[in-house]
């Protein structure tokens, strides 16, 4: 994953992790290794001149994506919404159902069922999956945007099960990015606390909790109260989200929160 390119000079991001910065603006792309059927992926920039970002914009058509003209044939791209299920997006081969050619569609996005290029906008710091109808050989895809500028950006969970992304293109460290905020669940192992999941390389998930400060038996560990710690450890994790990926969070709670994210670069 990781490559981050800005494009026309006027100010530093200073401190971006694991991303190569040429020129500097605010202004750039990341790019996304595509290498198994289901890859949690982020839109990490908003639109340029500042806003939610267009779909089309956000994940522009690369090499190696597949089209088609449904979302059987196709790529996907799928972003959960407010009630927990997902919107649905397909990669157009440029015809319809009946296979007629529809002017502007190829190379485009388009909703399920529809043949026209979606105008679906989505906020920095959203995650979806994307569905890849062929990855091997494996490929990448481009997410471009504009940095955001602003001190602060806020991350809402707002399902027991959510969708989770850095709204800035660097990695996200947990215990610095996502701090504990109340709302959260804190407990001594993944069965009691809230959870981040985080997809690793054969698809699986690396899991941390909110830990309470407490190993299993009961005991407190000085520096451990409100810290992410690893599955079945006792020490703050230093893991992060990679720039460009997304992540579960499961919450044990029943009252929604946001947490916000510090800009982890200067300008």
């Amino acid at each position: 994953m990781k490559k981050l390119v800005t494009a026309f000079a006027a100010c530093a991001l200073a401190g971006l992790v694991n991303a190569q910065v040429e020129s500097v603006n605010i202004v750039g792309y990341n790019t996304v290794t595509i290498d198994k059927q289901w890859t949690i992926i982020a839109a990490n920039f908003e639109a340029v001149g500042g806003g939610a970002i267009a779909i089309q914009d956000a994940f522009p058509y690369s090499d190696g994506m597949t089209k088609g003209n449904a979302i059987a044939s196709a790529d996907t791209l799928q972003v959960q919404n407010a009630t927990g299920g997902y919107d649905t997006y397909y990669l157009s081969n440029g015809k319809n159902a009946k296979g007629a050619t529809v002017e502007g569609l190829e190379g485009k996005w388009a909703a399920m069922a529809t043949f026209t290029p979606t105008t679906a906008t989505i906020a920095p710091g959203t995650a979806l999956w994307y569905g890849a109808r062929n990855f091997a050989p494996a490929f990448q895809i481009t997410v471009a945007g504009q940095a955001l500028a602003t001190a602060t950006a806020d991350m809402p969970v707002s399902l027991a099960v959510k969708h989770i992304a850095n709204p800035y293109p660097t990695d996200l460290p947990l215990n610095n990015g996502i701090p504990y905020t109340v709302g959260m669940t804190k407990g001594n192992a993944i069965a009691s606390a809230d959870n981040i999941q985080i997809q690793n390389a054969t698809g699986g998930y690396d899991t941390y909790y909110m830990s309470n400060g407490k190993n299993a038996k009961g005991a407190i560990i000085e520096g451990l109260d409100g810290k992410w710690a690893a599955m079945a450890t006792f020490t703050p994790t230093t893991a992060a989200i990679p720039v460009g990926a997304g992540a579960w969070y499961l919450r044990r709670g029943s009252t929604d929160f946001t947490v916000q994210v510090v800009r982890p670069y200067a300008l």
